[in-house]
């Protein structure tokens, strides 16, 4: 996996941090972050990302609605989702699944779960 790009849309800078630590482990990954929906809409638009990675409970607009307008634009429709929450709601989970999202990690995870799920959606076995 070469030059790939992973934006995290979260407002918790605490979580920011983390995950951009653990991507380090992954040096051909260039890390982006927004703390609110809105400003994550607009640097995916900006920065085109490889993967997205998305926090449901947003500032500004809940993920939910971050998801449904990634999905309804023909340029980033495409591009992964990968939902990190620590919402338990199993029904939830089904609706942003069902919704486009690629996976679903709650919070706590497994730094090992969010590497597999990072590789697995850019196409890379990890390095």
């Amino acid at each position: 996996m070469t030059g790939r790009t992973v934006l995290y849309i979260e407002d918790n800078p605490i979580n920011t941090m983390l995950v951009e630590r653990i991507l380090r482990a992954r040096p051909t990954v260039t890390f982006g972050s927004a703390p609110d929906g809105r400003t994550g809409l607009e640097s995916v638009d900006r920065l085109r990302p490889d993967l997205v990675l998305l926090d449901l409970d947003l500032p500004d607009i809940d993920g939910e609605q971050v998801l449904a307008a990634l999905r309804a634009t023909p340029d980033t429709r495409d591009i992964p989702v990968i939902v990190i929450s620590g919402d338990l709601d199993p029904d939830l989970h089904r609706r942003v699944l069902a919704g486009g999202a690629k996976g679903f990690l709650v919070k706590p995870y497994d730094i090992t779960d969010l590497l597999k799920a990072v590789d697995c959606s850019l196409g890379g076995g990890g390095t």
